[in-house]
């Protein structure tokens, strides 16, 4: 990997703990100024700040979490191994025209942005 271009950007939620120093350091010495993030200017004068207001664009952010959280918590999860197991099942039911969909609405968001 160290070999090719980075070309890569980060997107980072707003969580706390993904908000500190530390974090926005390493961040800047792997993504440099590719880093959308709340408060990355900030801390370390590169990157872009998170527009107010933005859309979730990842389908882990708009889909998958929110999909994965109704099947799994539909459950009884009464081990570590009980919770694994049920998040693996639920990410293998999730049907290929279910991520086709999911996919497209990407492409549609990214363009509601750029247009």
């Amino acid at each position: 990997m160290e070999d090719r271009p980075r070309i890569e950007w980060f997107m980072q939620d707003g969580a706390r703990p993904h908000r500190t120093e530390k974090v926005f350091r390493f961040l800047d010495e792997y993504f440099g100024n590719r880093v959308i993030a709340l408060d990355q200017p900030k801390f370390t004068g590169t990157g872009m700040d998170w527009p107010p207001y933005s859309p979730d664009l990842t389908p882990c952010d708009y889909f998958l979490w929110g999909a994965l959280k109704d099947t799994v918590y539909g459950n009884n999860l009464s081990t570590l191994d009980k919770l694994e197991s049920s998040i693996c099942v639920a990410c293998n039911s999730i049907s290929i025209k279910i991520l086709k969909d999911v996919m497209s609405n990407f492409i549609l968001r990214l363009r509601h942005l750029i247009f």
